[in-house]
């Protein structure tokens, strides 16, 4: 039915559910069109973009009878940035949108059985984010930040992000004022990270190819005159600036874990510390001895884990993260790990051949999911229990639907609302051998 619709035409219809990604699908003729930031229950019209061969894209041109589904979305920029696409639904709707999302996607891409789905509920909807990453743009010879528009391309300049934090917060105005400072006469770009500490200040992490056109002074000055920054980090390929105290602490359980804008860590810390709870009493429950982390970090899970009096071996490519893995493991007094740096494909082989008896496997990917070569190890290895932790449903299905085949079945499936007010979402999956 392609040949019905064309570019620009528009189409009014009624939206009868939310896609993967969070966009809204009308029905027309039997092909569907994707509109996002609209609301099951909308009755709208649309202005179709882009033509596909099986769905087409459209973008929303008049709202006719709202949903009850739909809330007033407090940022000014939504629908513009491209970071939330949620914040136009109530949050019940959110939470099934996320369930869905997760069981739909293990059925039709894993041909999975899976059992009922638990969802953690966030009891913090807004100002969660623990960092946020701005892109720099040239601008005036300088720089301007904010997040990628929707169009992927644009840069939407912003000075508020109730995500980060409340909307009258000055720190992202602060930010953009002393960044239109910065000279930049070559019009390059860059990004940078804003890191929230234990004390209610902020680190500031900048990325950018060259630090030439640079003045180191000026980072300095910024720090002496904005108390409610602690630390600046300014980095290119070749070269690092560190200016006041650019690491942050956070206490989990009673280990105590220091690290700066340059690791990775969960953005949301009341919900992550639910996930590593989960863990730590799978861990018990199954009288684990000896466990793998894969894709560790800088060691969060695996020290609390070696707290417990498990014997735990940390893998992870990232050297920044695996040195604050060790530190972090002096720091707390914990002899029962180790870190190991570099690709998991290439490590994990050798750590299995020395650790023969695995109990238990723990794997946090990225985004793209688990290799083949690892998924490969891993059968081959075939621990009695595995851990999998994914920021991605389709990756997870992907991975679940070759552990599954033969070899594991799904034992539990916990959802953590990690990302209130976008599309994502936190799945852990225990797995256990048939």
């Amino acid at each position: 039915m392609t040949h019905l619709l064309t570019i620009h035409t528009q189409v009014e219809g009624e939206i009868t559910a939310l896609a993967f990604g969070g966009a809204g699908i009308l029905r027309y003729h039997g092909f569907v069109i994707f509109v996002p930031f609209t609301a099951p229950g909308d009755q709208i019209i649309c202005r179709i973009i882009e033509i596909k061969k099986s769905f087409a894209v459209a973008e929303l041109v008049k709202l006719k009878q709202p949903s009850s589904l739909r809330v007033q979305p407090p940022c000014p920029y939504f629908g513009k940035c491209g970071g939330c696409q949620l914040q136009h639904l109530n949050e019940q709707t959110q939470l099934n949108y996320k369930l869905t999302a997760i069981t739909d996607t293990l059925k039709r891409i894993g041909h999975l059985k899976v059992p009922s789905v638990e969802m953690n509920t966030a009891q913090l909807n807004w100002a969660y984010r623990r960092h946020i990453t701005l892109h720099l743009k040239s601008f005036n010879q300088s720089f301007q930040a904010g997040y990628i528009a929707t169009d992927h391309f644009s840069l939407i300049s912003i000075d508020t992000c109730p995500i980060f934090n409340n909307l009258h917060d000055p720190i992202i105005s602060i930010l953009q004022k002393f960044i239109s400072t910065l000279p930049n006469p070559n019009q390059q770009d860059g990004r940078l990270t804003l890191l929230k500490n234990q004390n209610s200040q902020y680190i500031l992490s900048f990325q950018f190819c060259s630090l030439n056109e640079l003045n180191r002074i000026l980072f300095q000055e910024a720090l002496e005159k904005y108390p409610i920054f602690s630390g600046i980090l300014v980095t290119s390929p070749k070269k690092q600036w560190i200016i006041g105290n650019p690491y942050s602490e956070q206490k989990i359980e009673n280990l105590i874990f220091r690290f700066t804008p340059q690791a990775f860590i969960q953005n949301h810390p009341e919900q992550s510390l639910y996930i590593y709870k989960k863990i730590c009493s799978l861990t018990i429950q199954l009288k684990s001895k000896k466990i793998l982390d894969l894709y560790c970090g800088f060691g969060i899970t695996s020290l609390l884990l070696a707290s417990q009096g498990h014997f735990v071996t940390g893998i992870e490519y990232n050297s920044d993260a695996i040195r604050f893995a060790k530190e972090n493991s002096k720091l707390n007094h914990l002899p029962h790990v180790e870190f190991l740096e570099g690709d998991v494909e290439k490590i994990l082989p050798i750590c299995l051949k020395s650790q023969k008896c695995v109990d238990l496997v723990i794997v946090n990917p990225p985004r793209i999911g688990l290799s083949k070569s690892v998924i490969k190890i891993l059968m081959s290895a075939l621990p009695e229990d595995m851990i999998y932790i994914s920021c991605m449903p389709s990756t997870l299905a992907r991975d679940l639907s070759i552990l599954c085949e033969d070899l594991y079945e799904i034992h539990e499936c916990t959802a953590y609302d990690m990302f209130p007010q976008t599309s994502h979402v936190e799945t852990l999956v225990h797995l256990k051998k048939v």
